[in-house]
């Protein structure tokens, strides 16, 4: 497989996307699966991605729907991410949000009180445990039975992050879009007697470095991040899915409103054109008086 082949597709899909950012501020929202749980992705890869993207979701339009919080549906698209840099299994979905949301009614657009703040990452990450934690045990008891106990009492990591117009968050979820998880970037550097070597950069240090597999070991990493078919990389919610273009477009309206063009600066009436009377600047000019020569005979 050509890991530069998404080019285009990558191009285009971003162009769309950057065509579409509304005036209000943009978030990346980051829902973390945590190691113990991605043994599932593993055995029923297609379910999974499937459970990860709705109780996310839900999670999301569930917190914000609260009226301590936002009170209003968001509109959010997101991107399932599986590897790590050394291509272990890494689930992850990133989510860029839009800043505020559409009210119950559908017919008011709900500003953040801050428009650097979309939500708590604490209760998200709460509420995101305890939604997963029923949707696998009512799902697939036999795999939850096999989950350590500690896991649902551990602290889960949900990270929201201020990206401002949402530009930056665009360019960097389209590289995941249409690549695979060994990208142009990620260079093979030797494959030889059954090795395999490749760079990459330590997401701690920053540094370059390079990891070395058996070639088994390389084909059954990169073979894990294959998605099933049927299952999207990338899917929306909220009044940014596709069959919400209704209120879509009452969200553009709303948003649009918003946009005041400033008139120029006014500036200050002239003072000797108050009247002492009324106090109000009416008085007229009709004439200049010549200004006097200067005083020669002063010393």
């Amino acid at each position: 497989m050509c890991p530069t082949c998404g080019g285009r597709d990558t191009t285009d899909w971003l162009d769309r996307q950057m065509n579409r950012l509304l005036p209000a501020p943009y978030f990346l929202v980051t829902f973390t699966v945590p190691p113990a749980l991605r043994d599932l992705a593993r055995q029923r890869p297609g379910w999974f991605y499937t459970v990860l993207f709705e109780e996310t979701s839900r999670t999301l339009q569930e917190i914000a729907g609260n009226p301590e919080h936002l009170g209003a549906e968001l509109g959010f698209f997101g991107v399932l991410h599986t590897w790590s840099r050394q291509l272990v299994l890494h689930p992850h979905i990133h989510y860029v949000v839009v800043g505020g949301g559409l009210s119950p009614d559908r017919e008011n657009w709900v500003t953040l009180p801050q428009a650097d703040f979309l939500l708590p990452q604490p209760v998200l990450a709460a509420r995101f445990r305890s939604r997963l934690r029923s949707r696998i045990q009512a799902d697939q008891p036999s795999l939850h039975a096999e989950v350590p106990e500690s896991v649902w009492r551990s602290d889960w990591v949900v990270d929201c992050e201020a990206v401002g117009s949402g530009t930056s968050a665009l360019k960097y979820l389209a590289q995941y879009v249409f690549r695979t998880a060994m990208s142009g970037q990620r260079e093979l550097v030797e494959l030889d007697d059954g090795t395999v070597r490749f760079d990459y950069i330590d997401s701690k240090t920053k540094e370059p470095r390079q990891c070395t597999l058996g070639a088994d070991d390389f084909l059954r990493r990169f073979l894990q991040h294959a998605l099933p078919a049927g299952t999207h990389r990338v899917r929306y919610f909220g009044w940014m899915h596709p069959a919400a273009k209704k209120r879509r477009l009452v969200v553009e309206t709303l948003l649009a409103a918003r946009i005041v063009v400033r008139p120029k600066s006014v500036s200050p009436p002239d003072w000797h054109r108050r009247c002492p009377h009324c106090q109000q600047f009416t008085l007229i000019v009709i004439g200049k008086l010549p200004r006097a020569p200067p005083c020669t005979g002063c010393g």
